[in-house]
């Protein structure tokens, strides 16, 4: 998983998920994007969580903004926050609350780090096992 500013772009590994899934008729790409899709609604769901957790004034403006969004070709997830309409960029307020700011004013608040931790985390695995058991579970009954 890699890291710009505010975005978080996920790549994963799919192999497991492609393997268990191989007697099925979902093609490589279609896993890859559901796997993604998992991931990234996860982590948004996660950030979400956070801001709400960590945050003293609740405007709704930060927690509309993030969303996430899967390459067609199933390479690629990202998580980002997205201005709402008529806001001019929701980047700097976001950048703020999340990494704090250098003269010690405001403190990071740390809620982009808790979704990169759910992307990493055993909670990531098992809602995408249980993707897998749903899948099969349309085939074998």
């Amino acid at each position: 998983m890699g890291k710009t500013g505010q975005f978080l772009s996920v790549k994963a590994d799919v192999s497991r998920a492609q393997v268990a899934l191989a007697g099925t008729s979902k093609s490589l790409v279609s896993i890859s994007r559901q796997t993604l899709g998992i991931i990234g609604k996860g982590t948004v769901k996660t950030i979400k969580r956070e801001i709400k957790a960590l945050t003293e004034t609740r405007t709704g403006e930060l927690l509309k903004a993030y969303r996430y969004k899967v390459r067609k070709d199933g390479t690629l997830a990202n998580v980002f926050p997205k201005a709402l309409n008529g806001e001019k960029s929701i980047f700097p307020k976001a950048m703020a609350l999340s990494y704090g700011t250098k003269n010690g004013r405001l403190k990071a608040l740390g809620f982009v780090q808790s979704g990169e931790k759910y992307a990493e985390s055993d909670d990531c695995q098992s809602d995408i096992d249980k993707m897998i058991q749903k899948e099969l579970d349309k085939y074998w009954r």
